[in-house]
């Protein structure tokens, strides 16, 4: 009986080493919050104003060194049409601070639905990314399953000619997030995004 135990305790030793180690237990939570599948289709039922959207976060790079996720936002109903690619990197400002770095794919259409297959992000390296400057998402908890995170406002520039900036607010809890993001001319009049609030999602699965 002695033999069968310890080969027991062995593997559960051996596999606990190929485990990233949590530095940071809030960081970690917060980062359990953010991953899964996401969709709005409680708020479309109640507001046909919204469009019917997916939000998928999956987690990325873990053998690299810090906290990466692959966030892709599409239609619902037609999978093909993609709002949204981005890279987000997560990590410690301060004590009650967690920054979230978001990257632009340059070669976009190479990862759609990268999140059925993670590892397809092997070969993509940080040096082929471009990061968003000025976009970065501050977030502070705010309740033990909470967090509430946005851009400093006026700091995330827009291409698009007649937005001046984009602000970005995240408000993330067990099983839900909302996102509202808004663009603003240089006179500080919302211009672009919702008028009535942010999309609701609810989580689907992990």
């Amino acid at each position: 009986m002695k033999q069968p135990l310890l080969i027991f305790f062995l593997l559960i030793i051996l596999s606990g080493c190929n485990t990233k180690a949590i530095k940071d237990a809030e960081l970690h939570n917060l980062m359990t919050l953010l991953t899964g599948k996401f969709s709005n289709e409680e708020q479309v039922a109640n507001d046909t104003h919204f469009s019917y959207l997916n939000l998928v976060n999956t987690k990325i790079w873990k053998d690299r060194p810090g906290d990466w996720l692959y966030s892709e936002v599409f239609d619902a109903k037609e999978q093909n049409y993609v709002y949204s690619q981005r890279i987000l990197s997560y990590e410690r400002v301060d004590s009650t601070t967690i920054k979230s770095i978001s990257y632009k794919i340059l070669s976009p259409n190479n990862y759609l639905a990268g999140w059925k297959n993670p590892q397809i992000f092997e070969n993509l390296t940080i040096d082929s990314l471009v990061a968003r400057e000025g976009c970065d998402i501050y977030y502070k908890k705010k309740t033990s399953t909470i967090y509430s995170g946005k851009t400093k406002k006026g700091a995330c520039a827009s291409s698009i000619d007649y937005i001046d900036y984009i602000l970005s607010t995240f408000v993330v809890s067990k099983n839900k997030m909302s996102v509202w993001t808004r663009g603003y001319d240089t006179e500080g009049k919302q211009v672009w995004g919702k008028i009535k609030g942010p999309y609701k999602y609810q989580k689907l699965s992990e």
